[in-house]
């Protein structure tokens, strides 16, 4: 049985690591046993031929593949991880000279790779979706807020304004002379794409190679297609983000896509647990659920949604995702409230 890591187990790992995220949600593969770890799982019912794990995107990314040869599985995990790896130095804005790295300090790129063009694209799509709950441009405020955890007094309403007078993906331009950000001091993040987006690539790869039952898991960014190595649907449990160690929900993936959550979880900026990695782009304010879990076709959607969700008033989101074909979600709200979309066929535990 795969190890669960824990979501504090994340956190130190995005540490170390200085991938994409600094958090990573509450999902993993199920066994046949009951969930009794921190992180929720992603599950088989029977041994996998091959399940690897290795640390990047500042989380644990575990690849699972079943019914292939162990050869088979593990030379399209080889390259799936290699795409993975590549993948986020497009993508990274922990690293100087990576593409994000070049336009957050100098606010333009000319030459931007061709891998970005087509995420910054479907980000722009995600903002529009969402009325402006997804953006990413919101790094100020979250650069804000990183920064007010070693030194509180960092944080004020007046700096908050400063920041969030930087954020605004209109003020975003992506064309033939590249990538620009047209006020001083905006950055930009990839935090609340990449992974489901890397998921997907290397869901695609695993595939390509001739494995097609498998199961990526990017720190609980999933993306399963096929059948698990009994034959059956794959199963994510998703743990309840009040409650250490407590499972809410079993969701089956008949049909395969994407699964991801996002929530405040122990990702705090203050001592008061006031302020969370989850911000609202348009207000500036903390996050509207506890937690939030979404299905959707592919990991890029489930990803940007689940980010959207967090932020936005509960009717709105459940809204969004009844509108949205082959999408839902679930949404636990701070007060202790859970409320799922008319698509989500997640089962109680």
């Amino acid at each position: 049985m795969p190890r669960c890591y824990s979501r504090r187990d994340m956190l130190r790992a995005a540490l170390l690591g200085g991938g994409l995220l600094g958090a990573a949600p509450l999902l993993s593969l199920l066994t046949a046993a009951p969930v009794a770890a921190r992180t929720p799982a992603l599950a088989t019912d029977a041994p996998l031929p091959e399940s690897r794990s290795a640390l990047f995107m500042g989380t644990l990314v575990t690849v699972s593949v079943a019914r292939a040869t162990m050869d088979q599985a593990a030379e399209a995990t080889a390259r799936a991880f290699a795409l993975g790896r590549e993948l986020e130095k497009i993508f990274t804005r922990f690293t100087a000279d990576a593409p994000l790295g070049q336009v957050n300090a100098a606010g333009r790129l000319r030459d931007v790779p061709p891998r970005l063009t087509a995420l910054l694209r479907v980000t722009a799509d995600m903002h529009r979706l969402t009325d402006g709950a997804f953006d990413p441009t919101v790094l100020p405020l979250v650069t804000l807020l990183e920064n007010s955890r070693e030194n509180p007094a960092a944080f004020s309403a007046a700096a908050a304004r400063e920041a969030l007078a930087l954020v605004g993906m209109e003020r975003l331009r992506l064309d033939d002379g590249g990538l620009r950000l047209e006020r001083q001091g905006m950055a930009l993040t990839l935090d609340g794409i990449a992974k489901g987006h890397i998921a997907d690539a290397m869901s695609r790869e695993l595939s390509a190679a001739g494995c097609p039952d498998h199961c990526v898991n990017a720190g609980g960014d999933i993306v399963a297609r096929g059948r698990n190595a009994a034959g059956r649907p794959w199963r994510i449990g998703v743990e309840d983000p009040r409650v250490r160690g407590r499972s809410l929900q079993v969701l089956e993936l008949p049909q395969g896509g994407g699964v991801a959550t996002s929530g405040v979880y122990e990702a705090f900026y203050d001592a008061a647990h006031a302020r969370s990695h989850l911000i609202n782009p348009a207000t500036g304010q903390d996050a509207a659920q506890a937690g939030v879990t979404v299905a959707a076709p592919d990991g890029c959607t489930a990803d940007a949604l689940a980010t959207a969700f967090s932020v936005l008033p509960p009717r709105q989101a459940l809204a969004l995702a009844d509108s949205l074909p082959g999408c839902a979600c679930c949404l636990v709200r701070r007060d202790g409230l859970i409320q799922t979309s008319r698509g989500w066929s997640g089962t109680r535990v």
